[in-house]
């Protein structure tokens, strides 16, 4: 049975990848420059990851923090402090550095964008589901609702806040959690003033 590499191999490797896609970008990183850069051999790296999109994610997710689970019961407040953590949460570092390289390919290799999207924004997603989920098995949405375009709804508005440079006001989680709430909460749960919106 073939023997994993060291942990010490193994952040040698990401570290070195690190370094080699922030000088180079993903199109101009091979996995014979990691290895050579991390001092740790081809067939050690190849045995752990097939090509270097997957050592990539797992770059991603070494440098990536995740958002802290919302349980409160109640929907849209979880949502609310979802989104205020994602207004305020910046990227490590680390990452912000070599993430604009990581777009840019992702923009031209779709199936790369696609693993992309499933591991850095997964949790966010399954979070975003969740609790949406919680909220319709409560009555409190609409049935029928689709993850994924929720999701864009709640969360693009804070990211394009964020990307274009702007500021993200401290009531903007709640206007687009209520926006969202206009649109697919049922009559009666609509608005916790009592009256409709």
């Amino acid at each position: 049975m073939a023997r994993t590499p060291s942990a010490a191999a193994h952040e040698k490797v990401l570290e070195a990848a690190i370094e080699l896609i922030g000088e180079r970008g993903i199109e101009g990183t091979s996995m014979d420059a990691i290895a050579q850069r991390s001092g740790v051999s081809k067939a050690t790296v190849y045995k752990h990851w097939a090509d270097k999109e997957a050592l990539c994610i797992d770059v991603i997710g070494k440098l990536r923090t995740l958002p802290p689970e919302f349980r409160s019961g109640d929907a849209r407040q979880d949502l609310i402090g979802l989104l205020h953590h994602l207004s305020l949460a910046n990227k490590p570092d680390k990452l912000m550095k070599i993430w604009p390289r990581i777009i840019g390919y992702a923009v031209a290799n779709p199936e790369f964008a696609h693993a992309l999207q499933e591991h850095s924004f997964g949790p966010r997603r399954a979070q975003i589901e969740r609790i949406l989920g919680e909220a319709t098995e409560r009555g409190e949405l609409q049935e029928g609702i689709d993850p994924d375009f929720a999701a864009d709804l709640l969360v693009g508005p804070i990211m394009h806040r964020k990307m274009t440079g702007g500021q993200v006001p401290p009531n903007f989680p709640e206007d687009v959690v209520e926006s969202f709430w206009r649109s697919w909460g049922r009559p009666a749960a609509r608005s916790d003033t009592g009256k409709s919106l």
